[in-house]
């Protein structure tokens, strides 16, 4: 398995966006703004205080991104190898797994937005504008990866379009 971005710089990994090789890309670089976005979340409600289950359900979801962009480079690196249906799957699958992550960030950091002390609100609302730029990044990425495939991958059609739904009714998110 290859290494992980989360054990280099974050140097590296822009230089690595940076680079022609075809991963990491968009949803790499978006999985890891929307990580940072949960990171900024997890510090305004641990400063706050009381909400252990918030700031335990944020870190599960920033645990989920940082695995998504891992597994995004994987996939793109196979299906350029392969170029087969199940690596096409993978493809679709790994930007899905990093939107189902980032809607349940953004729905958590609706909660949080009326708990933070006043003095946090704005790190709160950064979290919320960094979660829902890098979601609509993700979208847009899954929408090219299903560009051609609707048929055969429904599913992940209907997937898409529910997350976008969950997405919007935070009142945060706009496409």
């Amino acid at each position: 398995m290859p290494r992980s971005i989360w054990s280099e710089s974050l140097g590296s990994f822009s230089d690595a966006v940076a680079a022609t090789r075809p991963a990491p890309a968009g949803v790499a670089a978006a999985a890891v703004v929307a990580e940072l976005g949960m990171c900024l979340m997890i510090k305004a409600m641990s400063i706050t205080g009381g909400h252990a289950d918030l700031v335990d359900a944020a870190r599960r979801e920033a645990a989920h991104l940082r695995g998504a962009a891992d597994q995004d480079i994987g996939a793109v690196m196979g299906y350029m190898h392969a170029r087969d249906a199940d690596t096409l799957r993978q493809a679709i699958e790994a930007p899905l797994r990093a939107a189902r992550a980032a809607v349940a960030g953004l729905e958590l950091c609706v909660r949080a937005s009326g708990i933070v002390k006043p003095t946090l609100a704005v790190d709160q609302r950064a979290a919320e504008a960094l979660i829902a730029g890098a979601l609509r990044a993700i979208l847009m990425c899954v929408d090219a990866n299903l560009r051609s495939h609707e048929e055969e991958h429904h599913d992940a059609v209907v997937e898409r379009q529910a997350l976008e739904v969950r997405a919007r009714a935070t009142g945060v998110y706009s496409p």
